[in-house]
């Protein structure tokens, strides 16, 4: 009965392995009919592939680095900008981005993902924390110098010098905002811009005019007062910029007196650095003149240097003015001690280089037939007049015209 019970009772387990091992066969049998159809090209594919493509032959070339082209044609805006303003960073995509498509929040950064500035320029500015930071400035790398967001306490950062030279020269420019006459980085203006014959500023060149013909003399703008010139610098040149009312006689007056102030030399000649009056001693050495002679002095009778030989004076002007000058002359005259010693030079000679004829104050004291043998030369008998022979005596002067009586001032000494 036992015998009968256990053979009852193993036969579900015999059941179990018997089914387990025809699903094993089964498996194998399906896999390798798979391994067959993989080997023989058979593969089920879906209604939805129509045709399987030829093995393409790119993958038997070596693949070539990214183009500019290729980048270009995802990163458009990049390229266009870099097209327009990139200036000197119009360079190679790959020259920059040696690594690219490497971003991946979390794990590689933004930062770490793009190309650092100091790279290639190091710190061209200085290590100063205000101007480490490139983007401050240069808010996109793709246009390197179009700083939007600049502003004039900015520049400093980075161009110490032209805010170094607006201090050192003080003039109407240091009081200007940098980006007012900057209105973009990198931008020179032209001087016209603000100074024009349209602006009504009396200094500056009428018509057409470059930075060059400003800048020949105004050597900066940022010193535009500290002004230099050859001294072969034409007369016209400087004309052009001095009309306002205190210089613009002084072309006229010069070209109209043809001195050698004129003919011989230019305004640089005597103007060596611009708004200095030179002492008339840089030319005029003390030859023919009285040593001690000051500008001032000859000023008072060369009344304008534009016009030298225009000299006019006053009729008290002391002798030792005119001595200063004519020192022979003086010298004669007063040695000479007669009624002509004590008059003033001016009386005689109202208008510089006159000769007086004598009969202007004496008339003809000898009487006409005296006059007419000496052919009206007094100076057959009395000499120059500086140096008179023969005097008159004291309260004789019956003979002086009523011009003559008023040059009578006084009698020297015997």
């Amino acid at each position: 009965m036992k015998d009968k019970n256990r053979s009852v009772s193993v036969r579900p387990h015999l059941l179990s392995y018997i089914i387990v091992g025809l699903l094993t066969m089964l498996g194998l049998c399906l896999s390798m009919s798979s391994t067959v159809q993989a080997r023989t090209g058979k593969v089920h594919l879906t209604d939805a592939v129509k045709e399987i493509p030829k093995r393409p032959a790119l993958f038997d070339q070596d693949i070539k680095p990214l183009t500019m082209q290729q980048c270009a044609q995802c990163h458009e805006a990049v390229f266009s900008r870099l097209k327009a303003m990139g200036k000197k960073h119009q360079k190679p995509c790959r020259f920059c981005h040696t690594k690219f498509h490497t971003l991946a929040p979390g794990k590689v950064e933004y930062d770490e993902a793009i190309p650092k500035c100091q790279t290639c320029h190091g710190q061209p500015h200085g290590d100063k924390p205000a101007i480490t930071t490139c983007s401050n400035c240069h808010s996109n790398a793709h246009s390197p110098v179009d700083l939007p967001s600049i502003t004039g306490d900015m520049c400093i950062n980075c161009h110490s010098g032209p805010v170094e030279k607006l201090q050192a020269y003080p003039s109407k420019h240091t009081d200007l905002d940098c980006t007012e006459c900057h209105t973009s980085h990198g931008l020179i203006p032209n001087c016209t811009d603000c100074h024009s014959e349209e602006g009504g500023l009396v200094y500056h060149i009428e018509g057409e005019a470059e930075n060059s013909n400003c800048l020949s003399c105004h050597t900066s703008p940022h010193s535009p007062l500290k002004i230099s010139y050859l001294e072969d610098t034409p007369k016209e040149l400087c004309a052009n910029c001095h009309k306002n009312p205190s210089h613009a006689p002084v072309y006229e007056t010069l070209k109209a007196a043809q001195s050698k102030h004129w003919t011989e030399i230019t305004c640089a000649s005597c103007h060596d650095e611009h708004g200095i009056i030179p002492d008339c001693s840089k030319c005029h050495d003390s030859d023919g003149h009285r040593a001690e002679l000051q500008t001032v002095d000859c000023l008072r009778c060369h009344n304008n240097p534009h016009e030298p030989m225009n000299i006019s004076f006053s009729p008290e002007e002391p002798k030792a003015v005119c001595g200063g000058c004519h020192t022979d002359v003086y010298q004669d005259l007063m040695a000479s001690n007669t009624r002509h010693t004590a008059q003033t030079c001016s009386f005689c000679h109202p208008v510089h280089g006159e000769i007086p004829t004598c009969q202007k104050c004496h008339t003809v004291p000898h009487g006409q037939a005296l006059i007419q043998r000496f052919e009206g030369n007094c100076g057959d008998c009395h000499s120059i007049a500086h140096s008179v022979q023969g005097k008159a005596k004291e309260g004789q002067n019956t003979t002086l015209t009523d011009f003559g009586k008023q040059g009578v001032l006084t009698v020297p000494a015997k």
